[in-house]
């Protein structure tokens, strides 16, 4: 049997990218999550799965735009005719929704809950439960039913196991617990960057998330299609990302004039060119002050450069000077630089989103240190920290 195995799609969630304000860019990319949703049906027909499993967090948000909730019955609707069932849990993202609002979705699609956690299809049994909060502290491994006698046992899960780095502990289980439940494949959801774990027989997958939505998520952009015969179970990477984002470093040491800088970020943004995949490439740029230039001139020559490498976008650029003191006038001109950047609605979109998850890491007693109405605030006292640390040649401050 095969079955193709997705999470965290986050169909209504924007990119945030500058990029993405490129004209080249913009229009394919404000959709580029319900154009993943029809890559994962193309691939799932394709391969002639007998199921799509999704394990949580298909809605970014309790609050589904009509939109997105349309591609979704769309393409439930293009697995029907294909005679490929659809089984759902929801995540923490989408717990609350309600996804009946506008009537049924679609006949191919179930949805497991804890009072039918259930569904047959051939020889094989996908056992699994949602979220019915927001965040839900207790491993739900326990209320699993046990494996069906005779039966291939599939798992869907929406956890952080034992924890991940950035993530708060959703659902969390133990995957030495996972394993010895029983079950043949951990179809899971929650952490956006790809695992897999193989032990005693049994496969635990976290396939990531299918379209990176920022430079925080470097990693994932493929759902997983698993086979399981005779033989075992065996899972394959799936790549449906229409962008990814990544981090290129550009060394501008021994730079004379602005050729060699254009040399230098051309050779740069050719080396991330996939081809078939968008990169919107994020570029730490170091260097002395001289070699790099004017920021804004070093930016425009970036945008140049990549409009000469098909594929490749520039989100950012972001000088890293050489650590050494610089003098007051320097230091303050740099600081008015920093000052126009921190002004520009990317910036501020992208700090925002980060104190967001600072927040939500946060005793809720303290969360108004970096509310909202503080953005302007903390912005302005990082620059003047950075001005100080770029003067006195200190970078420990």
């Amino acid at each position: 049997m095969k079955f193709l195995h997705a999470a965290d799609l986050h169909l209504d969630s924007p990119l945030r990218t500058q990029a993405a304000r490129d004209s080249a860019m913009g229009e394919s990319l404000r959709a580029a999550s319900r154009r993943v949703l029809a890559r994962l049906v193309d691939a799932a027909v394709s391969e002639g799965v007998d199921a799509v499993l999704f394990a949580g967090d298909t809605f970014d948000s309790d609050v589904a735009d009509v939109a997105s909730r349309a591609a979704l019955a769309t393409e439930l609707s293009r697995l029907a005719r294909a005679g490929i069932p659809a089984v759902l849990i929801q995540g923490n993202h989408d717990a609350l929704l309600d996804l009946d609002r506008y009537g049924p979705v679609s006949d191919a699609l179930t949805v497991l809950t804890p009072d039918a956690p259930t569904f047959r299809v051939g020889e094989a049994s996908v056992h699994g439960m949602g979220f019915t909060a927001t965040h839900m502290a207790e491993s739900l491994l326990p209320r699993y039913p046990r494996p069906d006698p005779g039966r291939w046992n599939i798992g869907l899960m929406h956890t952080s196991l034992d924890g991940a780095p950035g993530h708060d502990p959703y659902a969390p289980c133990a995957l030495a617990d996972l394993v010895g439940h029983g079950f043949d494949y951990w179809a899971l959801g929650h952490i956006h960057k790809r695992a897999v774990h193989e032990a005693e027989g049994s496969l635990v997958v976290m396939p990531g998330i299918p379209q990176g939505r920022s430079i925080r998520e470097t990693e994932g952009g493929s759902a997983t299609l698993v086979e399981i015969d005779l033989q075992g179970v065996r899972a394959r990477e799936l790549p449906l990302e229409l962008l990814r984002f990544a981090r290129v470093p550009v060394d501008f040491a021994g730079v004379a004039d602005q050729g060699g800088r254009d040399a230098r970020l051309r050779a740069a943004l050719e080396a991330v060119a996939e081809g078939d995949v968008m990169i919107a490439a994020r570029l730490d740029a170091t260097g002395s002050p001289t070699e790099l230039g004017d920021p804004r001139m070093l930016e425009a020559q970036a945008r140049e450069a990549a409009d000469a490498v098909a594929g490749v976008f520039v989100d950012r650029v972001r000088p890293r000077p050489a650590a050494r003191a610089l003098g007051a006038d320097a230091a303050d001109d740099l600081a008015k630089l920093m000052r126009a950047d921190a002004a520009t609605p990317g910036f501020h979109d992208e700090v925002q989103a980060q104190l967001e998850e600072l927040r939500a890491a946060l005793p809720a007693e303290i969360r108004d240190v970096l509310g909202e109405n503080r953005l302007d605030e903390l912005i302005e006292a990082g620059v003047e920290t950075m001005a100080l640390r770029l003067g006195t040649g200190r970078t420990d401050q």
